[in-house]
């Protein structure tokens, strides 16, 4: 009834539904028909054109509620079937993805994969292919790739079956034959299925174990036999077809073990005396066999010891140089790299062989060595880890210094930045101790940096200070260059330009002052000189005092040589003509550059050397190669060296004095420049 009800009002509402309204209904119908067939069959881009989808669907509007609801279940069910179809995908490429890097496993594993193994991949790819029959076919292609590896496999199994029933024919031979009446078959074919059976090669564990017991009671049932005929001389050949099998595979072995040989082919020889007779016709097989195996055997091994010797020979010459350097360096003082050569020494000790009877002996001398220079070494790195404790607490007790210094103690702090930098090297506590006494530092000099007004005004006191000095700035000297480092010190910016002009002032009329003191020298020197040349010749002249002479060393020194020559002092005079000659070469060399200079050319400065000139007046120190450029410099540098120059006898000094005067007018004419 409810059923016919809904149709019959379906009917109905179809019947006055809009065109519009229908075209939106077929619209969504459309969309979550689509939808529904992407979950049947999702691909790469199912999540893009899921997403086209939504927006077609969410684009349809002014559905009316009942219809809306309705068409929005469809679209959330499809949604939600598309979303269970994407993860069993994502489980299936991960079940397929886990096979092929088993696949992949397997074929790695080479020689070590099984059938079983192969067996066991190939039910599960069956499995796989059956629940998942779309991808059956890409998981043959896959197992495919595993066609050669089967074929090897299979044929392995093969050749292991053929040698399972070689191996049990030969057993059940074996066993025949023990089993037989006639011993002679077993006697005559043992050894022939024994070499048989070696060929086969590896042989299954399971069919070497029946084997190994049916060759063991064919050995028991000849044993009896020999016990019977003749016991006693089959029991020794059979020990001594034993022993030549050992001798065969003690040959076989490499030329490393020849160590080990040596003392088995002894022991060998010792039972093979100790052994009885062999049969008659046994005797001649045995024995040539016998004399072979243990004279090649013989050679290996003495081969094997030459070689040995040799090598022990060698390592121990090696081994000897390696102890004569460890001597040598036994009392070195180069601890890093000796070290480092040390254990350099000892690396190449335990790559060398065994040096015989000479290694003990050989390794005593090169560890005595090397524990002489390591336990010196010790010494010396414990006295330098105490210098870096010293140094560390001397540092500590300065930072705590630093720490407390008294506001506006900047020569304190200087003095302590001083010691810091001149105490001893801390070791690795050095970067932390140097970072602390500089954060210490930082912060003094910051408060420093703070007091700036009062820095100003010390400034504008020591500019003004200084200003003073200028009026004599030779007695001054010594306290601007005191008020110059405390401008230094204080570094305030902004009396910058204060105190460059009043260092300025100051350098100027020193400059000044210093030029007429020079001149004042050169004005009286040449009195005096001309003095103590009189009284050099004249011993009834009066000497000049001590205190007239103290601005000429030269001069002094000339004065005190005569006093004593006159006093009859012994070597006065060979002092005094030292001094004539020292004052002979000075003064040639001023004459002569003097002239030089009134020879050469005048030439026009550059402004390149107008500016060096100008620089190089500031500089009392420049070199003499740089002050040539400047003439007038020049001229006045050889005129002020004359009151250094000393003296000389009174007629060789005046000469001296008129080609100087001479030299000094023809420069200064050359280079127009004022004769002061």
């Amino acid at each position: 009834m409810n059923e016919t009800n809904t149709t019959e009002s379906s009917g109905h509402t179809e019947s006055t539904i809009p065109e519009a309204l229908k075209e939106k209904l077929h619209l969504c119908e459309a969309v979550c028909r689509e939808l529904e067939v992407l979950a049947d069959s999702p691909g790469a881009d199912t999540a893009a054109e899921a997403a086209a989808l939504r927006a077609r669907f969410d684009g349809v509007s002014g559905l009316p509620p009942e219809f809306e609801e309705l068409l929005r279940k469809r679209f959330d069910a499809a949604m939600k079937h598309l979303e269970l179809s994407k993860e069993e995908n994502a489980r299936r490429d991960a079940l397929f993805a886990a096979l092929r890097k088993d696949m992949e496993s397997l074929v790695a594993a080479g020689e070590l994969a099984t059938l079983r193994e192969l067996e066991q991949l190939e039910k599960k790819c069956r499995r796989f292919a059956s629940e998942n029959p779309g991808a059956a076919q890409a998981v043959e292609a896959e197992f495919a790739r595993l066609a050669p590896l089967r074929e090897r496999l299979l044929a392995e199994a093969e050749h292991e079956k053929k040698t399972v029933e070689q191996a049990d024919a030969l057993t059940a031979k074996l066993a025949a034959l023990t089993a037989a009446e006639d011993i002679t078959p077993l006697h005559d074919g043992k050894a022939r299925i024994e070499e048989a059976y070696a060929r086969l090669g590896k042989v299954p564990a399971e069919a070497a174990k029946r084997y190994g017991e049916a060759h063991r009671q064919a050995s028991v049932r000849l044993a009896r036999h020999y016990e019977t005929l003749d016991l006693a001389r089959w029991e020794s050949y059979t020990l001594k077809l034993d022993l030549c099998k050992k001798l065969e595979e003690l040959s076989a072995l490499p030329g490393s073990e020849m160590m080990s040989v040596s003392k088995q082919l002894h022991e060998i020889r010792d039972k093979w005396k100790a052994l009885g007779s062999v049969p008659r016709e046994k005797s001649e097989e045995i024995n040539p066999r016998y004399l072979e195996l243990t004279r090649a055997l013989q050679h290996k091994v003495d081969e094997f010891f030459s070689c040995r010797r040799q090598e022990q020979k060698q390592a121990a010459a090696e081994k000897k140089k390696l102890c004569d350097r460890a001597a040598e360096l036994a009392g070195s003082t180069d601890w890093a790299a000796s070290a480092e050569e040390f254990k350099e020494m000892q690396k190449q000790w335990k790559l060398l062989p065994g040096a015989g009877p000479a290694e003990h002996e050989l390794f005593a001398n090169f560890r005595a060595s090397a524990d002489a220079f390591f336990k010196a070494r010790s010494v010396v790195l414990e006295e330098r880890n105490r210098k870096f404790g010293e140094a560390a607490s001397a540092k500590e007790a300065l930072i705590a210094a630093a720490e407390q210094l008294a506001p506006g103690d900047v020569r304190g702090a200087k003095k302590l930045r001083e010691e810091f930098m001149n105490t001893a090297f801390a070791g690795r506590g050095e970067h932390e101790l140097r970072r602390r006494f500089d954060a210490a530092m930082n912060a003094f000099f910051s408060a420093v940096r703070d007091d700036a007004s009062r820095k100003e005004t010390m400034v504008r006191e020591l500019a003004a200070e200084l200003e003073t000095l200028a009026a004599d700035p030779l007695a001054g000297q010594a306290r601007a260059r005191e008020i110059r480092e405390e401008f230094r010190l204080l570094s305030c910016r902004a009396t910058a330009a204060l105190e460059r002009a009043a260092l300025d002032k100051f350098g100027r009329a020193f400059e000044a002052a210093r030029a007429r003191a020079k001149e004042s020298l050169c004005e009286s020197f040449r009195p005096l000189a001309l003095r103590v040349a009189a009284c050099a010749g004249d011993a009834g002249a009066e000497l000049p005092a001590e205190t007239e002479l103290e601005n000429y060393p030269k001069l002094r020194q000339a004065a005190r040589c005569i006093a004593a020559l006159r006093a009859g002092e012994a070597g006065a005079q060979e002092r005094l003509d030292k001094c004539f000659s020292s004052s002979r070469n000075e003064y040639e060399k001023i004459v002569s550059e003097l002239e030089a200079l009134g020879a050469e050319e005048a030439k026009p400065l550059t402004l390149a050397e107008e500016l060096e000139a100008a620089i190089l007046g500031n500089f009392a120190a420049a070199p003499a190669a740089a002050r040539k450029k400047d003439p007038a410099s020049e001229i006045r540098r050889l005129r002020e060296a004359c009151p250094g120059a000393g003296v000389l006898p009174l007629a060789e000094l005046e000469g001296f004095f008129r080609r100087f005067d001479a030299a000094l007018a023809a420069a200064a004419a050359k280079h127009n420049t004022v004769n002061q």
